[in-house]
């Protein structure tokens, strides 16, 4: 029985103290270096593609202009080719549209992969110097978490350390 008490005790002591931490991911890649420099590249080819996406439309709208404004002028074989080719450009933007809108959230996911992937070991050496025994990534595993067991601001400045 006593040992029993003992192995219990035992048992309790050792999980006091282990401490748990939690990292919030969304805030790595949103405030460190690398990620504002990850967020900034995709910004410009968010701008990039809006651009090409813009100048389509504005065909678009022009040859649509055209036909509205002639479409009576015009033979009915010239107008027949003049609605399809609009049909072309518009099922091209929509493509155009789509593809990238893939193309961003495929970028945009490397680039966040990349960032977790590199700071892991930042993540692991931060949890060893300060003890602490588990560290969480995933805010949706846990109903509460108290904010003095958040190891962000700690992690994000020893990352911040590896890129110049």
């Amino acid at each position: 029985m006593i040992f029993a008490w003992f192995s219990i005790m035992a048992c309790t002591t050792t999980y006091a103290w282990d401490k748990v931490g939690y990292i919030n991911l969304q805030r790595l890649v949103n405030e460190s270096k690398m990620g504002k420099l990850a967020k900034s590249n995709i910004e410009k080819l968010r701008k990039e593609k809006q651009a090409e996406i813009d100048r389509q439309q504005k065909k678009i709208q022009e040859l649509d202009a055209i036909i509205k404004k002639n479409g009576d002028l015009m033979g009915a074989l010239n107008k027949a080719e003049k609605t399809e080719e609009l049909q072309r450009l518009y099922k091209n933007f929509k493509r155009m549209v789509a593809d990238a809108k893939e193309e961003l959230a495929n970028e945009d996911g490397k680039l966040v992969a990349t960032i977790l992937e590199q700071a892991d070991g930042v993540l692991k050496q931060v949890a060893k110097n300060k003890k602490y025994s588990i560290i969480l990534k995933d805010p949706d595993a846990i109903g509460y978490l108290d904010p003095k067991v958040d190891i962000t601001d700690a992690v994000i400045l020893e990352f911040n350390k590896l890129v110049k």
